[in-house]
């Protein structure tokens, strides 16, 4: 079951600026019980103007073609809920002639990948945990980043956090400001990013507030 497909540029952390094609399903493990504020609900509380729909994956296999890209971003809701139909997508299109695609799967990292999944290389994962228990276990660490949504509220929490996490992981983990339109980010990223240098953490921009104000569809 999806809720929107569209063609637009990668606007966080891994694949970043790129024109991709985003699917995005529908249907979440978390929805209601997700302890961080959920900015695409619509993915899982359906709206009667735009309902979920189905699509055929010869259906989704002719829809890539055709948007004529390298990347497919598949986000949600929680894609993983659907991973085995995900990893016959892809090993459909990676069995054609001069497959030259990059895939990055966007979840929120509850739900352990396939080995099919974790074990191509052409499959990169965005995992931006909700959930105080996550471990960063589970993930494939060469093709993954965990990207944190934070405020300044955190920043203390976050500072003892990582002083207790390796050097691999640490590497690994990015900090975006919690925003929703480009006016919030743009008064929040500044602290953010300032936080990030003096503590030597990544910082996770969020372009497609800038560019698109938060708007559905890019």
């Amino acid at each position: 079951m999806l809720c929107e497909i569209f063609r637009s540029i990668q606007g966080e952390v891994q694949g970043l600026g790129r024109q991709a094609l985003f699917i995005r399903t529908a249907g979440c493990n978390l929805a209601k019980n997700c302890p961080v504020d959920c900015d695409t609900r619509y993915s899982w509380e359906e709206n009667k103007k735009l309902p979920f729909f189905e699509r055929s994956i010869d259906a989704l296999s002719k829809e890539i073609d055709a948007a004529s890209v390298d990347v497919v971003v598949i986000t949600g809701g929680e894609p993983l809920l659907q991973q085995a139909e995900i990893a016959r997508l892809i090993a459909g299109q990676e069995a054609k002639k001069d497959a030259n695609m990059d895939w990055y799967i966007e979840t929120n990292g509850t739900i352990t990948p396939i080995s099919q999944l974790i074990n191509d290389a052409r499959i990169y994962f965005n995992v931006s945990p909700k959930l105080a228990s996550f471990t960063y276990t589970g993930f494939p660490l060469s093709r993954t980043i965990f990207k944190h949504v934070i405020t300044p509220a955190e920043f203390t929490a976050w500072e003892n956090k990582m002083s207790q996490l390796p050097i691999e992981i640490h590497r690994k983990i990015y900090f975006m400001p919690m925003s929703r339109n480009r006016e919030q980010y743009l008064q929040s990223a500044p602290a953010v990013a300032n936080w990030c240098n003096d503590h030597g953490f990544n910082f996770g921009a969020r372009e497609h507030l800038v560019l698109w104000d938060g708007k559905r569809g890019f």
